[in-house]
């Protein structure tokens, strides 16, 4: 159940990034009609940072543990884990990394058997399937091992 409530967590703290990634020209740079991909990158990488930073928070309000993971402690937990268990918090994003990767080539490979531009023209349910495998594969799963993570080093940290 902590697991699905991390995912749920995860979700709610990607959601800016996953109305950027339905919008073709934020995300593409070859779409017709003109493309804000450079604005699109920026607004992109900007949401996930910030959801990286307040996905604790979130996680804090949905599964609460009284009183050292609340939506008031989660933070403050989070960077006692920073600062005391530095190593340890490093090979946490470099998981998120990992898995953020993973969804990133999964994509990818998916975009070479089935292009979502083809002639020219956007196919939206391709370009839909592959967004959705991003986000859900590396933006959603990468947060949720985040949070998951954090919240045992923190609960170790005391």
């Amino acid at each position: 159940m902590r697991f699905l409530r991390a995912v749920l967590s995860a979700v709610v703290a990607t959601l800016p990034v996953l109305v950027v990634l339905l919008v073709p020209a934020l995300v593409r740079g070859d779409v017709d009609g003109g493309s804000a991909a450079g604005v699109g990158t920026a607004v992109l990488n900007a949401a996930f940072i910030a959801a990286i930073i307040l996905v604790p928070r979130v996680n804090g309000r949905l599964d609460p543990e009284v009183p050292d993971w609340t939506s008031s402690t989660a933070m403050a937990a989070t960077a006692r884990v920073w600062r005391s268990r530095i190593w340890l918090a490093l090979l946490t994003v470099l998981a998120l990394l990992a898995i953020l990767a993973a969804g990133q080539t999964a994509a990818y490979l998916m975009s070479q058997s089935a292009p979502a531009v083809t002639g020219g023209a956007l196919d939206y349910s391709r370009f839909l399937a592959q967004e959705l495998v991003v986000y859900l594969v590396g933006y959603v799963l990468s947060l949720t091992t985040y949070v998951s993570l954090m919240r045992v080093l923190a609960r170790r940290a005391k």
